[in-house]
C-alpha cells in the first residue's frame, strides 16, 4: 500500500505530464483576421494547398511560428471564398451573390487571383489564371484537348503528354499525335496589306495578299529562340517580328467586334483604290467586316482614295489582349525543326480604343 506522499507526488506528476502534452499540443484552429473580420482555420484547411502563406506563418521556424493568430489588410470577402476553397468546396464559377458588393465578375476574379498569389495558394491561382480545359471531346476539331499557357511554353513547363513532334507542340494521347491550343496575353498583332508577295515574287495586281506578325518583346524573343531543336520565323526587316497566319475559320475580335482574319485581305483590297470592287457583289458578313475595319482604321486611305492613287503597302496595329493559337512545323532545315504559329482567336483593340483607358475614371462615360 503506497504512501500519502506517494500517491500525492505520483497525481502531481500525472498532472504535470498532461499540462505539458496539453501545452505542446498543436491548437484546434487557428485565427486570420482579415480587416478586423474574424476567419477561423483547421490544419486540415491550411494544408489543402500547401505550401503557403499559413502554413510558413504557422509551423515554420519563423519567429511568427507558434502564434495562432495573424492579421492581414486584404478584403474579407474574398477571403471568405478562399475559405471554402480551403475547406474543400468547388467556388468556380462564381456565384453572383457571392460577389463582394464593390465588384462586378471580372473585377472579382482578377482580385481573387491576386489574393490567391498573395496567400500563396498556387492551385487556387493556376485555376483562376491557367486557361479553361475543353469540356468536351475535341478530337473532331483535329486539335487536342490540352490548353497551355504561352509563358510554359517559353520556359518549358509543360505537361507529361506535350512535347515537340515533327508536327509542333503537340499533345500524344492514346497513340493519337495534335496540335496543343496555347493561350498568351498582351502581344501587338500587326496586320499588313501589301500587293507584293515577300518570297513569290510580285503576282497580279488585283491578287493582294495579306500577311500578319506578332511584335514580341526582346525577353519573350530570346526565349522563343531557344527552343529546343526548333527554329520560328521572323521579319527580315524587324527581327523582333514574329511571322504567323490564320486558318480560313481564324477569328478577330476589334474593340468587340468579330470578324474573320480573311475579311482583312478583301477590305485592304477594296479601300487600297477608290472605287474598288468594281462590282464585286458583297455578302452581309462581309459587308460587316468593311464596316468594322472602316472604324477601326480610317486612316491612310482618304487621302490617297482623294488622289485616285493605289495603295501599295499598309500596316496595322493592334493590342492582343488575349489570343489562342498553336505552333505547327515545316519541316527539317540543316537538321533544325521549322516551327510555325498559327492564329486561331484573338481579342484586341486598336490604339485608339487602348488610349480611351488613358482618360481620368470620371470622363470615361464622355
Amino acid at each position: 500500500m503506497s504512501s500519502p506522499s506517494t500517491t500525492t507526488s505520483t497525481a502531481v506528476t500525472a498532472t504535470t505530464s498532461s499540462a505539458a502534452a496539453t501545452a505542446t499540443a498543436a491548437p484546434t484552429k487557428y485565427t486570420v483576421v482579415v480587416r478586423d473580420e474574424e476567419f477561423f482555420l483547421c490544419k486540415s484547411q491550411i494544408d489543402y494547398d500547401a505550401p503557403n502563406f499559413f502554413t510558413s506563418y504557422f509551423f515554420s521556424g519563423f519567429k511568427e511560428s507558434g502564434s495562432t493568430c495573424m492579421h492581414v489588410d486584404r478584403n474579407p470577402d474574398l477571403f471568405a471564398l478562399i475559405v471554402e476553397y480551403m475547406s474543400g468546396y468547388t467556388i468556380l464559377p462564381l456565384a453572383a451573390r457571392a460577389l463582394p458588393r464593390t465588384m462586378d465578375l471580372r473585377t472579382a476574379l482578377r482580385y481573387l487571383a491576386e489574393d490567391a498569389a498573395f496567400y500563396g495558394l498556387a492551385r487556387l491561382h493556376a485555376l483562376l489564371t491557367v486557361p479553361r480545359q475543353p469540356t468536351i471531346d475535341f478530337a473532331w476539331t483535329g486539335f487536342s484537348d490540352r490548353v497551355v499557357r504561352f509563358e510554359d511554353v517559353l520556359q518549358g513547363n509543360l505537361p507529361q503528354s506535350v512535347s515537340y513532334t515533327t508536327s509542333g507542340l503537340c499533345s500524344i494521347d492514346n497513340g493519337a499525335v495534335r496540335p496543343v491550343i496555347i493561350f498568351a496575353r498582351d502581344i501587338a498583332l500587326k496586320l499588313v496589306g501589301n500587293r507584293y508577295l515577300d518570297k513569290s515574287g510580285r503576282p497580279d495586281p488585283n491578287n493582294t495578299t495579306a500577311s500578319y506578325r506578332l511584335c514580341l518583346p526582346a525577353a519573350i524573343k530570346a526565349q522563343l529562340e531557344q527552343q529546343p531543336y526548333s527554329a520560328f520565323e521572323f521579319c527580315e526587316a524587324d527581327p523582333t517580328e514574329l511571322v504567323v497566319s490564320v486558318f480560313p475559320e481564324s477569328r478577330l475580335r476589334m474593340d468587340g467586334e468579330r470578324v474573320r482574319f480573311e475579311h482583312f485581305a478583301h477590305w485592304w483590297r477594296a479601300r487600297r483604290r477608290s472605287g474598288w470592287p468594281f462590282g464585286e457583289r458583297l455578302t452581309d458578313d462581309t459587308r460587316d467586316a468593311e464596316r468594322v475595319f472602316d472604324a477601326a482604321f480610317p486612316q491612310p486611305f482618304e487621302e490617297i482614295a482623294s488622289r485616285g492613287e493605289w495603295c501599295e503597302r499598309n500596316e496595322f496595329i493592334l493590342w492582343g489582349d488575349e489570343l489562342l493559337f498553336v505552333i505547327t512545323a515545316r519541316g527539317f532545315l540543316a537538321g533544325t525543326l521549322q516551327l510555325h504559329l498559327k492564329l486561331l482567336d484573338v481579342r484586341a483593340r486598336t490604339r485608339a480604343e487602348v488610349l480611351e483607358t488613358l482618360r481620368p475614371l470620371y470622363l470615361a462615360d464622355e
